[in-house]
């Protein structure tokens, strides 16, 4: 209601590692690098938090950093180049001791090394133990709920006041272990029938070819597309799948209320995003990765308080992408945006949200986690437009390596039209298109 939002916005890569570097970078995997969880932003000095301290920002990080995040080495170089930084290692945790290094750390003068000292078993869960904090933690405190927003006010507390800032607050939620939620949300969402698109059916499943059934959690995904049941594995799923984000609401909330009580909430830009989408059954997928709607489009909200009372409240439908974040909040800054940037700033369509903004994007993820199933993912590329799909599965031979839908007339994608004659033309010209792409983004 404060902002715009943005009703196609989507990833160029679904997964945290490698969007986590393009939000940072502005850039596509194929530029920055990053296809996994092992690699390294080649550099740190063309990312927009290093850009706007450069520029006499007061400088911020809390969260899930997601990038060769068990690299403890790498994470403590990543945290010198913020005035305050509370970023966690690994896939991060969802509670921690009261006393862990990681809760007790200043962020400032030992920002460096804050790493978690939480007992090994609980790290290994990412503090979970079934819906509850693991066992072995001694008074444990809940990440959304808790010392995220504690973080926040530190910060708060810490910057230089005669100097603006920018906070990137990278939370863990929605990501499982799915039992993190915190305590109060517990019985939300009991005996509710989680909403469920027209594509979560057993024949939507079936039909998928058959090394896409046979990546990571196909087996979980069918069972889902084929559960029907009011209290079955499904709805048990995504009920404490809706209780992490109500925490992540609450934090955002968190967020809000501390602006405000500091007199901070009338010139303080927020944008809203995430790293990538998730499959509840669609297409008997479970989890992301693949090209399908549902693990491509990711929520953008940019809510700017100066901004005129036409500008609240309104929505934008032109394709922006999460590379668009970096060069977008450094324009807000004044700050020029490097050639190296491959995203735009998204501040033209805050005045003018009909304004034309992208015909097209690439799509592309190539971490396959192992070579083989069970835990394989299928390494695939694309192009999107504003009506049509192309999808290649870069590793098959097959017919089923292609797939071209019809998004505007088929938006829950049932339809594979790459071997409809009379949509032969349009297959070759998407599927040349993308090779181009492929070669002008690296």
């Amino acid at each position: 209601a404060e902002g715009t939002r943005f009703r196609n916005s989507f990833l160029t890569t679904s997964i945290c590692c490698v969007s986590r570097a393009s939000i940072l970078s502005g850039q596509y995997a194929r530029r920055h690098h990053v296809n996994d969880f092992k690699t390294q932003l080649a550099s740190l000095a063309n990312t927009y938090p290093v850009l706007l301290r450069q520029n006499g920002y007061y400088t911020g990080f809390i969260g899930k950093w997601g990038v060769d995040a068990n690299n403890k080495e790498y994470l403590s170089r990543c945290a010198a180049e913020f005035d305050f930084w509370a970023g966690a290692t690994g896939q991060s945790a969802y509670w921690h001791a009261a006393d862990c290094n990681y809760i007790t750390s200043n962020n400032t003068t030992d920002r460096t090394n804050c790493f978690c000292s939480c007992p090994p078993a609980a790290q290994k869960g990412d503090g979970v133990t079934k819906t509850g904090p693991n066992p072995t933690l001694k008074n444990p405190v809940h990440a959304e709920t808790e010392f995220m927003p504690a973080k926040i006010r530190s910060f708060l507390d810490a910057r230089d006041g005669g100097k603006p800032f920018c906070l990137s607050v990278s939370f863990k939620a929605p990501h499982g272990p799915i039992g993190g939620f915190a305590p109060r949300f517990a019985k939300d969402f009991e005996n509710e029938n989680i909403p469920r698109r027209p594509n979560v059916n057993e024949q939507e499943a079936l039909r998928q070819p058959a090394f896409l059934r046979a990546s990571l959690h196909g087996d979980d995904g069918l069972e889902l597309a084929r559960d029907t049941e009011l209290n079955g594995p499904r709805n048990q799923k995504f009920r404490q799948y809706y209780r992490l984000i109500e925490g992540v609401d609450f934090a955002v909330g968190e967020i809000l209320n501390e602006l405000a009580k500091r007199g901070l909430a009338t010139n303080t830009i927020i944008i809203f995003t995430s790293d990538n989408g998730y499959f509840s059954g669609e297409h008997g997928f479970l989890g992301k990765w693949f090209m399908h709607e549902e693990s491509l489009r990711a929520p953008m909200l940019v809510a700017d308080p100066r901004a005129p009372a036409a500008q609240k409240g309104q929505t934008c439908d032109e394709m922006v992408l999460n590379v668009d974040v970096g060069p977008t909040i450094l324009d807000f800054a004044g700050v020029k945006i490097p050639a190296v940037m491959q995203g735009q700033s998204m501040l033209p369509l805050l005045a003018a949200p009909t304004r034309h903004f992208r015909d097209e994007f690439f799509y592309e993820h190539l971490f396959e986690f192992a070579p083989k199933p069970p835990n394989h993912i299928e390494r695939s590329e694309g192009l999107r437009t504003a009506d049509w799909k192309y999808t290649l599965y870069v590793d098959q031979t097959g017919p089923a390596r292609k797939e071209l839908y019809h998004i505007s007339a088929d938006p829950f994608e049932t339809n594979n039209l790459a071997a409809d004659p009379q949509q032969k033309s349009r297959l070759e010209a998407m599927s040349k298109r993308h090779l181009e792409m492929r070669k002008e983004l690296k």
